[in-house]
């Protein structure tokens, strides 16, 4: 059996960190699980968890592409019980929404440009 795994590696500029880090905790519902200094790194790798299992982190670096970029990059899913409610919060946080022509599916821009849908 081949698939993919319930892991997530991004890149992101230092300038988002506080902001991204707020959208995976608060608005998505992670928890920050801890940091990783890698040498070499100028910031620590930052892992988040989510409740119903998946973690994701991210690796701080004046190189990861540009918001615009970015959205250019590896579109992400995000799975919630209650994807109408979460959809919700995620407008009242203020991230813009993002349209795809081939599907009517929600997706929105996090902080640093990564796209994500909510299923």
């Amino acid at each position: 059996m081949i698939a993919l795994g319930n892991r997530v590696h991004i890149f992101a500029r230092p300038n988002v960190k506080e902001k991204l880090t707020w959208c995976f905790t608060t608005v998505l519902g992670g928890r920050a699980a801890g940091t990783v200094n890698a040498p070499g790194l100028t910031e620590p790798i930052l892992a988040f968890a989510f409740p119903n299992g998946g973690s994701l982190s991210v690796e701080f670096s004046d190189e990861a592409l540009d918001e615009p970029l970015a959205r250019r990059g590896a579109w992400l899913e995000v799975k919630a019980d209650d994807p109408a409610a979460l959809k919700q919060r995620i407008l009242e946080a203020g991230f813009a929404p993002v349209k795809h022509p081939a599907t009517d599916s929600f997706y929105f821009a996090a902080p640093g440009g990564q796209i994500l849908r909510i299923t």
